[in-house]
């Protein structure tokens, strides 16, 4: 049954501020009591001795664009360079059972107005320091990739993650990670194409993925971090591959370059962050290598993305398990971010290049709520009449 977005956002809303205004307890029972929590704003159940938990998750994101030239080039109607939408609409069910065994699903809005089954894992955790995971779910790669859609630093993540594969979807696959204090290590298994069935030509195959993160440093006053991923996907009958990327904006029209009967794709990100008490410095070099079966048909992506973000009232961005999370200790952040990417193709004389640049404010007004304005700017080589535009984007963020 196929449900309206706004239908799963009112009862993802609903549901938080009802149980925002729930009282935490201990329920008695006949087997172990229950504790519950709602401190969080959601709801979450478990046992007094931990082995089994559940808990009621779930977010809303409501953006408004406003958007000219290069990110409306193809309509230029002036209707579409202003629209609100929802871009996120979900609501999650996690919890344990019997100690070792770990479970998530999540319902999320796609943009036909139908709902899907985003998340959909089951994790056995038996093994420590070792987690094998098993289901769908997006994948660990990439140091901004990782980081919650809820805690970005920017409303949209950097543009050359578009042009990535490593990232892409929710795909069924299979998972061991490893890790401690200060480092973490992750290899999965994936069948890529399960999140494209809108594309019937796409070639679903297996792919495989590595993420290493280690930070040498990790203290209260200072951490750096260090990352490496890759990822290598060799189709079998070779299927056409997409490069499509809307330059950090969500509603911006897509520079689309086609790679014909690809055969090889692999591709590696290297990580580089430092946070010096309210100060956070972040950068992503990136790879993409395309060989076609076709002569002369072979394509590159390279690029990266440069970021510094500081917390005007003293707070500092969370660090755990090789990834950023909420701020805590202050409101208010503002930051910077340039991205820069190109596309290498043999069959063509010149090298597309895409580049933006992205200035912002956060406002972290409570755990569950948070303000964002974006301000956006992009440009390309192509030879058309709006070569660059911008774009300002608002956006109103409710979890639980």
């Amino acid at each position: 049954m196929k449900l309206k977005p706004v239908s799963l956002a009112v009862a993802a809303v609903a549901a938080g501020l009802t149980l925002s205004a729930a009282h935490a307890g201990v329920v008695k029972t006949e087997g172990e009591d229950i504790i519950v929590s709602t401190k969080n704003g959601g709801l979450q159940l478990k046992t007094d001795d931990g082995a089994f938990s559940f808990k009621v998750s779930g977010k809303l994101q409501w953006d408004y664009a406003s958007l000219d030239d290069l990110y409306v080039a193809a309509t230029g109607n002036d209707a579409e360079a202003r629209k609100g939408y929802i871009r996120r609409a979900e609501i999650g069910f996690s919890g344990k059972a019997y100690t070792d065994w770990k479970y998530k699903l999540k319902l999320k809005t796609n943009s036909d107005d139908s709902i899907e089954l985003d998340d959909a894992k089951i994790t056995y955790v038996g093994f420590k320091p070792v987690e094998v995971t098993l289901g769908r779910w997006g994948r660990d790669y990439g140091l901004e990739n990782t980081v919650s859609s809820s805690w970005i630093m920017a409303i949209e993540r950097p543009m050359i993650y578009d042009l990535l594969q490593g990232d892409e979807g929710n795909d069924y696959g299979i998972q061991v990670a490893t890790g401690g204090d200060n480092y973490t290590a992750v290899f999965g298994i994936h069948h890529d194409g399960q999140a494209e069935e809108d594309k019937p030509e796409v070639e679903r195959t297996a792919s495989y993925i590595v993420r290493a993160t280690y930070a040498p440093i990790m203290n209260d006053d200072m951490l750096l971090h260090l990352g490496l991923n890759y990822y290598n996907k060799n189709p079998d009958g070779g299927s056409d591959v997409e490069l499509e990327s809307s330059l950090g904006v969500k509603k911006g029209e897509d520079r689309t370059v086609t790679v014909t009967n690809v055969d090889k794709d692999s591709e590696y990100v290297l990580e580089l962050a430092g946070q010096f008490q309210s100060l956070q410095l972040q950068g992503e070099y990136a790879v993409r290598d395309l060989k076609s079966k076709d002569a002369n048909s072979d394509a590159k992506v390279s690029g990266y993305y440069g970021q510094i973000s500081y917390m005007l009232d003293g707070g500092k961005r969370t660090y755990k398990e090789g990834a950023f999370g909420k701020p805590t200790g202050g409101q208010w952040e503002v930051f910077a971010r340039y991205t820069q990417a190109t596309i290498d193709q043999d069959n063509v004389s010149d090298d597309l290049e895409l580049k933006t640049t992205t200035l912002g404010v956060n406002y972290f007004a409570t755990k569950n709520i948070r303000a964002s304005l974006n301000y956006v700017q992009g440009k390309t080589n192509e030879n058309i009449e709006n070569d660059k535009g911008s774009a300002i984007v608002s956006r109103l963020q409710y979890v639980f």
